[in-house]
């Protein structure tokens, strides 16, 4: 994710002009990523496979570079995964408490890590949200793509049987607070879920 989010970022800064659509089907098309208005996917930095899906999106005018295009009202790099595998099911509060006790543990905190060190990644929050688990942490191990900040929020929930992570990453030179960066996250979550296909679809 790193890698991908460092690409993905050179071509947010210099304009890579190709088309930047603003939502995408993955997992079967059982999940759609859309982001708040001013976000596209990169598709270069997008990819739907057997193991899982992986999607970026940044400023639709960034990633276009046309100058009529929309740019978000509060700017950051944004990713979304999907699991290859179905979700576990059950309560969303349940689930709540299974990952915030997962994520506090060593264990957690070294799958959070891009450098496998739990000791490198600081949890500061964890609660639940209509559903959504949201957390937000701190990994100060090497590998973080320039421009980026080292703070992060995410969110973990269910989409159609499959579990969804949404990301919200600042800019270094241009940092969200907290109360905007949850913001972005909630609404990145929300779109993605009435993006996706019903049961009746």
């Amino acid at each position: 994710m790193a890698a991908l989010a460092a690409l993905a970022l050179a071509g947010c800064l210099d304009g890579a002009g190709r088309a930047a659509p603003q939502a995408v089907a993955v997992a079967g098309g059982s999940v759609a990523i859309a982001g708040p208005s001013g976000y596209c996917v990169d598709t270069a930095a997008t990819h739907d496979g057997e193991q899982g899906a992986f999607v970026l999106l940044g400023g639709c005018a960034a990633l276009s570079g046309a100058p009529d295009a929309p740019s978000p009202v509060r700017n950051a790099l944004l990713t979304a995964s999907v699991a290859a595998n179905p979700g576990p099911g059950g309560r969303p509060d349940d689930r709540a408490v299974m990952l915030s006790r997962f994520f506090e543990a060593e264990e957690g905190r070294a799958a959070l890590a891009r450098d496998g060190n739990a000791a490198s990644v600081t949890v500061m929050q964890t609660f639940e949200r209509d559903g959504v688990f949201v957390l937000r942490a701190r990994d100060r191990s090497a590998g973080l793509a320039p421009g980026l900040r080292d703070e992060y929020w995410r969110a973990i929930f269910e989409v159609n049987g499959r579990i969804v992570t949404a990301s919200v990453i600042g800019f270094a030179d241009a940092p969200l607070d907290e109360e905007a960066a949850l913001a972005l996250l909630l609404e990145f979550a929300a779109r993605i879920r009435a993006a996706s296909p019903g049961p009746e679809d």
